[in-house]
């Protein structure tokens, strides 16, 4: 990103290429939709090209871009429960998940795993996405989410036991 503010826009593309799969994933498992996951991902590099000129490194780029990704589908969230419910395309999740390569031999699963997620209250579904899909540290996500490191330590347990729970019951 530092190249990338003092001009050098091939930069750009390096980060695109970087944090295109992780940001797309974040987002799918997030929104469970991917149109909606497409949009907030072209949302994300929106921003990061409009933060080009007024961009200063206080922490990780990996933490930053993964904020701007959290806050927009959070938004996206919101904007869905205030009117219509937020609609899961089923059949279009699996072809989705396909496209990212280390889910390729569990596309059978996708919908297993948005079942499983689909009770979690938000901050506990986002502490495990980003912690367990996404490999964030809890201090990066502690970071993203404007929490303690400690909080996310409870969220990312907590979620794992309802998921544990609903797996036992099964």
């Amino acid at each position: 990103m530092a190249r990338y503010t003092q001009g050098d826009m091939d930069a750009f593309g390096e980060l695109y290429a970087r944090y295109e799969r992780p940001l797309f994933g974040f987002c799918l498992r997030y929104l469970g939709d991917p149109d909606a996951a497409a949009d907030a991902f072209q949302e994300v590099f929106k921003r990061v090209v409009h933060a080009r000129e007024a961009y200063e490194p206080r922490g990780r780029f990996r933490s930053w871009i993964f904020t701007i990704a959290r806050r927009i589908c959070t938004d996206s969230v919101r904007q869905a429960r205030s009117g219509a419910p937020l609609e899961v395309a089923a059949a279009a999740w699996p072809e989705a998940i396909a496209l990212q390569p280390r889910f390729e031999n569990r596309v059978a699963h996708a919908d297993e795993v948005r079942r499983l997620l689909a009770p979690l209250p938000d901050e506990q579904r986002e502490a495990l996405l980003l912690s367990k899909y996404e490999g964030l540290s809890y201090a990066e996500i502690a970071e993203i989410t404007g929490s303690s490191e400690a909080a996310v330590k409870q969220k990312v347990y907590r979620a794992i036991q309802t998921v544990r729970a609903l797996l036992e019951r099964q």
